[in-house]
């Protein structure tokens, strides 16, 4: 079944971005550590002459199904780290666990970092903000950075870009991609979950809210068996791995 194009337009045009966002500082200003380049699926930023002193581009967007990775190429300039954080809970600030990558190699006069951030497969279909911050001499994230950490922290050089990741959220996703009667018995899950209707064969993923594989199993005759001892309570979703990408979220007691 094809996606409702009423959905994607209505996440291309929806404006979740009310509230004042904080913005990292950088003391000693840009100049040649800075990000020259973001390549995020569809996004592709090169700056202009306001290369250090815009930093909002939440206009550009690109769109990913929940439950996916996420391709992204970060080109910064001299002695610069990168980091990366998503607003998933929409809540106008990036929390620890909004971060999705960060890395400091560095070098002169520039380094390319490329990665891949997973979209949690729980996430609701919206919009959502995604900050890249490159620091000078820093990974943007560990508290014994020197030159400065975090989404809003102080910094001595770099600078930081936002932009705007569109999510096709689960149920949109399953309608688009399975076509099958999966049943997951019992749901909630308590010890051992088993799951039925699923392709004839394949490896069937578990992932938890955060977008963490936490358990794989192949498929047999349409079916899997997941034990579930010792899991967080919470949301859990099913993926095949190489099959249709969402097929079902449950829940663990």
């Amino acid at each position: 079944m094809k996606r409702n194009a009423s959905l994607l337009a209505a996440l291309l045009t929806a404006s979740p971005f009310m509230a004042q966002y904080c913005s990292p500082t950088f003391a000693n200003g840009c100049f040649i550590w800075n990000t020259t380049q973001v390549l995020a699926g569809t996004i592709n930023w090169t700056p202009g002459a306001d290369a250090c002193s815009v930093s909002d581009y939440t206009t550009l967007s690109t769109t990913v199904d929940a439950g996916d990775v996420l391709p992204i190429r970060v080109t910064n300039g001299s002695w610069c780290g990168c980091a990366v954080w998503i607003d998933f809970d929409q809540s106008s600030s990036f929390e620890t666990n909004e971060n999705l990558y960060y890395s400091y190699v560095g070098g002169s006069p520039s380094y390319e970092y490329q990665f891949g951030v997973t979209i949690p497969p729980t996430t609701p279909s919206g919009s959502y903000r995604m900050r890249i911050v490159s620091p000078w001499g820093s990974d943007g994230f560990l508290t014994a950075n020197g030159n400065g950490n975090g989404p809003c922290g102080a910094y001595q050089y770099g600078d930081f870009k936002d932009f705007t990741v569109n999510v096709i959220g689960a149920s949109q996703v399953e309608e688009a991609s399975t076509g099958q009667q999966v049943s997951i018995a019992p749901n909630p899950a308590s010890g051992m979950v088993s799951i039925t209707g699923l392709p004839s064969s394949g490896t069937l993923q578990v992932f938890d809210a955060r977008g963490s594989l936490v358990a794989q199993t192949p498929v047999a005759r349409g079916s899997a068996v997941i034990r579930t001892d010792g899991w967080k309570p919470g949301a859990y979703a099913l993926r095949m791995a190489d099959g249709p990408r969402i097929v079902r979220r449950f829940l663990v007691e």
